[in-house]
């Protein structure tokens, strides 16, 4: 069963004043929200969930993209729930922002706008590895 306004905490809410629409990409369910202009996105988990923040949040001029810590997201768009796995399908135990730059090391355009992630000039585990028991 999907929540309900009643059913969630208002964790973060996002107001987007304009000129242009905003993407929100919600990670690590990669599911992207089309904000329009003057229009607000609220972010909820459930009622008892332990985690003291949604998550990290990283900006850009033209999309925002939260990394979640939460079991599982409701995406609200003007007080409208919208379809996501987010809403339902829970994080998988260990799946963060770590594992998940790690997963797509060297894959940038598997990101939001083929963005870089932070970790991308550190040597991929593959490497360390590598280096560390001189492998080929």
């Amino acid at each position: 069963m999907l929540p309900s306004m009643t059913d969630i905490n208002c964790d973060w809410s996002l107001s987007n004043p304009g000129p242009d629409e905003l993407v929100v990409w919600l990670e690590p369910w990669a599911e992207e929200f089309v904000i329009p202009v003057r229009s607000t996105v609220a972010l909820k988990a459930p009622v008892g969930d332990e985690a003291q923040t949604i998550g990290e949040i990283e900006w850009a001029s033209d999309h925002v993209v939260v990394w979640a810590n939460r079991t599982t997201v409701a995406v609200f768009i003007d007080d409208v729930l919208q379809d996501s796995a987010s809403a339902i399908v829970p994080i998988p135990d260990g799946l963060n922002k770590a594992m998940l730059n790690i997963l797509f090391k060297g894959h940038p355009t598997a990101r939001l706008g083929g963005a870089a992630s932070d970790t991308a000039d550190q040597a991929s585990w593959w490497e360390r590895l590598r280096r560390r028991f001189r492998l080929s």
